[in-house]
Formats: C-alpha cells, structure tokens, sequence
C-alpha cells in the first residue's frame, strides 16, 4: 500500500509513475544490457521483480530524476498521459450519474 500512497500523493510529480520506472530499469540496466534481453525477455525479468525492488532506493532515485528533469522532463512527457491517480479534477474516468 505504501508505494501507492506515495503516488497518489503527485510528489513530486503527477506523473512519479514514469520516473520511477526510469529508476528501476536504470538500476538493472547492466543485467539488461549483459544479457541483452529481447522484450519478451524483459518483460518477464521485470514481472518477476514484483516483491523484490528497494521500494525506498527506487522512490528516491524517482524523485531525484523528476527534480533534475525539470520542466524540460514534464515537456517530453506526451500530452493525454494518465497521472497516478487518484485526480481531483473527475477529468480521468468521469462518472455518469445518468440512469438508463
């Protein structure tokens, strides 16, 4: 639960999301690259760190990249991207109050 609450926060970004993914293949990059995994490959490399990330390591090198990205960072990421949610905005998933 903690590692949602920590997004659901927008700390320090709206999108932490994506950084913190930048993170955590950034800190695997050596064995992803020596092992030069095709994407299947990956992809089944990174299920399998369900459970076993340093979730603290992780959030901290998510922040510190969105700090040191900046607003070029926040530019780059495309328009229409989903934040973690939850939104305030009832922009994301807008309920319909309407009975058919």
């Amino acid at each position: 639960m903690r590692l949602w609450e920590v997004l659901w926060t927008h700390y320090p970004s709206e999108h932490l999301h994506l950084y913190l993914c930048v993170a955590i293949l950034n800190r695997y990059r050596g064995k992803i690259i020596r092992e030069e995994m095709d994407f299947d490959t990956l992809l089944k490399f990174i299920n399998e760190l369900s459970g076993h990330i340093d979730l603290d390591a992780n959030l901290r090198d998510a922040e510190a990249l969105c700090i040191c990205a900046g607003e070029n960072g926040a530019a780059c990421i495309p328009p229409g991207t989903p934040p973690s949610l939850p939104v305030d905005d009832g922009s994301f998933y807008a309920l319909q109050d309407e009975i058919l």
